[in-house]
């Protein structure tokens, strides 16, 4: 079903570097209706060892957007950038590295990639591991955050679990992280994890663990985000693959705070990661990418609006459409007139490379 958009648009798009992949970003909003938007960019592929953190600012709720700003620049891939706002000027922006080891076991599918390989230096780098040094090979997930709206950045925290979206801010103040455990010292491999912060996200409490749906094992469980609604009550969604024929979102809920969580159930959706926004008439959205062709129902962007809690959903909304299936990992923000901005990756017209995109809409 098609939506009513009001404008689509790009929030960068590199053309002339072989460095001109973009992509897995996330949103958020400040109380003065700035719009920051960040990704991993910079990247010369889907799988590199190049990407770094940016950040885009948008003064006018996605009319315009800033030119790139970098957060992070380590020696490692910077991947999955999420952004939350703390409110009074803080950001929370996350990431992760995968370690060196990773990128050995890709390196000859980089080399098949005229991009990776032409960026010499760095692979030459790669090849002559060990001589990364362990501050050059950190594999984790990891917290940094600002005070001044992202104009400084503190040093980096690691946490536990990691999620594309990163925590977020309950209506009722609390800070929640709903993510997959990656690289910690947690007995919980591979579980969805999710943990509370007391201090604005300096430190990290575990409350729980989200029960894995029959016959699913860690490998099947990715991606998580969470939502509180009016009521109270959490919901998480969750990225399944490897279990059945779809390429899906699981939804769980809580009632007790985020103790404990029911069984995690099928939505039948085609498509994944999820992001969820409370809206504010009460309504949930879920936006998610459509990564399967399918007949002729093509890949893009997607969102589907739920009045009761994902017990149920209204139609398909098709945000956006691509002949690609290299796309997704969408985020929205509602602005002050219930016109709605979501942030995604896609390529433009006939780009080998994706670029960061928005369209603005409304229900």
């Amino acid at each position: 079903m098609k939506c009513n958009i009001i404008k689509q648009g790009v929030v960068y798009r590199a053309t002339e570097t072989p460095f001109r992949y973009q992509a897995w970003p996330s949103v958020c909003r400040d109380e003065q209706g700035r719009l920051y938007a960040v990704c991993s960019g910079h990247r010369a592929s889907h799988v590199c060892p190049f990407g770094m953190n940016l950040m885009f600012v948008s003064p006018d709720g996605g009319d315009r957007w800033s030119c790139p700003i970098i957060i992070n620049d380590t020696w490692m891939d910077d991947r999955d950038a999420g952004i939350t706002y703390l409110g009074q000027g803080r950001l929370l922006q996350t990431y992760f590295h995968h370690p060196v080891s990773f990128y050995l076991g890709e390196r000859e599918w980089m080399r098949r990639d005229a991009d990776c390989y032409s960026c010499g230096t760095v692979m030459g780098m790669l090849d002559s591991y060990p001589a990364y040094t362990p501050e050059m090979d950190t594999p984790g997930s990891f917290i940094r955050l600002s005070d001044n709206y992202g104009m400084s950045w503190s040093a980096p925290v690691q946490v536990p679990v990691t999620a594309p979206h990163g925590p977020v801010r309950t209506a009722s103040g609390r800070l929640l992280y709903l993510g997959k455990e990656f690289w910690s010292d947690r007995s919980e491999k591979g579980e969805i994890l999710l943990f509370e912060s007391p201090d604005s996200g300096k430190s990290w409490e575990f409350l729980s663990q989200i029960p894995r749906p029959e016959g699913c094992e860690p490998c099947n469980l990715h991606e998580p985000h969470l939502a509180e609604l009016p009521d109270g009550r959490l919901v998480a969604g969750i990225r399944v693959e490897g279990i059945g024929p779809q390429f899906t979102i699981y939804f769980s809920a809580s009632t007790d705070g985020g103790r404990s969580w029911s069984r995690p159930r099928s939505s039948g959706i085609s498509g994944s990661p999820p992001h969820l926004l409370v809206l504010s008439d009460g309504a949930v959205l879920c936006t998610y990418g459509r990564r399967e062709l399918q007949n002729d129902n093509p890949c893009g962007i997607r969102a589907v609006v739920s009045r009761d809690g994902f017990e149920s959903f209204g139609p398909e909304l098709v945000l956006s459409e691509s002949p690609s299936a290299d796309l997704g990992y969408p985020a929205t923000v509602e602005l002050d007139d219930g016109s709605l901005v979501t942030v995604y990756y896609q390529r433009v017209g006939e780009d080998t490379r994706t670029s960061i995109l928005y369209t603005k809409w409304r229900l």
